[in-house]
C-alpha cells in the first residue's frame, strides 16, 4: 500500500481542450502531521475573466478558490475529513491507494510530496499556457486584418465622392440674335486720286451690324440683314 499523505487532483473538464484556462482544478493535500488542506476552484479562468469584463472590472485571469482546511483519519479504507469549521466529510480511499472519493468526485493522486508542485501538473499547464498564447496572437492578427480591411474599404468609398464635387447645372446656349452680334465696324477707306482724277467707286456699309458689302448685294454677308 502506498502512503495516503500527498497531493490528490480532481479535475473538471470542459471538453474544449486548454485544461489551464477552460477548467476547474480541485486539489486535496494530506500532511502527514494529520493536517489536510482541501481547494475548490469556483470557476474557471476563462469563466473568471469573462465575468470581471461583464462587470466593468479588470480582467484578471487568476483563478478564483475556497481554501478549506481541518485533520483527517484514516479507518480502514474509509478517510473522514473534520474540516475547522465544524463539518465532516467522508471519503473513499482507492484500493491501490492511486485516489479517494469525495462525494461524487474522484481525485486522483499526482504526488507524493506535499510541498512541490507536480511535475505532469507544470508541465500540462505550460503546454496550455504556450496554446493560448498561440491562439489569442492568431485572433489578434486576423482582426487587426479585418480591421485594416474595413478601413481601406471605407476610406475607397469615400474617395469618389471627395474627389468629385457636383457640378453646377449647365444652362442652355443663348439663341443667335444677329442684332446682338456688333463686330466692330471697318472704317471707310478714303478714295485716292491717280493722276488728279477722283475715283468712281462708291463703299458700303450693313446699316444693321456695320459690316462692309459689296455694291450689288441684297443680303448682309455677316448678319444676313436686307440690304435697301
Amino acid at each position: 500500500m502506498k502512503p495516503i499523505t500527498g497531493q490528490y487532483e480532481c479535475v473538471h473538464r470542459s471538453g474544449v481542450g486548454l485544461d489551464h484556462f477552460t477548467s476547474r482544478l480541485d486539489r486535496l493535500t494530506l500532511y502527514q502531521n494529520g493536517r489536510f488542506l482541501l481547494v475548490v476552484q469556483d470557476r474557471s479562468r476563462i469563466a473568471n475573466a469573462a465575468q470581471s469584463l461583464l462587470k466593468g472590472q479588470q480582467i484578471s485571469t487568476a483563478a478564483p478558490q475556497t481554501r478549506r482546511e481541518g485533520n483527517y483519519s484514516v479507518q480502514g479504507n474509509l478517510l473522514l475529513l473534520n474540516f475547522d469549521d465544524g463539518v465532516q466529510l467522508r471519503g473513499q480511499l482507492a484500493w491501490n491507494g492511486e485516489g479517494v472519493q469525495l462525494e461524487q468526485n474522484f481525485f486522483n493522486k499526482v504526488s507524493d510530496s506535499t510541498f512541490l508542485p507536480p511535475t505532469q501538473r507544470l508541465q500540462k499547464d505550460m503546454e496550455d499556457i504556450a496554446k493560448g498564447l498561440k491562439i489569442a496572437g492568431t485572433i489578434g492578427n486576423i482582426a487587426i486584418k479585418a480591421a485594416k480591411t474595413i478601413h481601406e474599404t471605407v476610406q475607397s468609398a469615400q474617395a469618389p465622392q471627395q474627389s468629385s464635387p457636383p457640378q453646377p447645372a449647365q444652362s442652355a446656349p443663348a439663341a443667335y440674335n444677329p442684332a446682338q452680334s456688333t463686330p466692330e465696324p471697318v472704317a471707310p477707306q478714303a478714295t485716292s486720286q491717280s493722276h488728279g482724277q477722283q475715283s468712281s467707286t462708291e463703299t458700303l456699309y450693313c446699316d444693321q451690324c456695320g459690316a462692309r458689302v459689296r455694291p450689288g448685294k441684297h443680303f448682309c454677308n455677316q448678319c444676313g440683314a436686307w440690304l435697301p
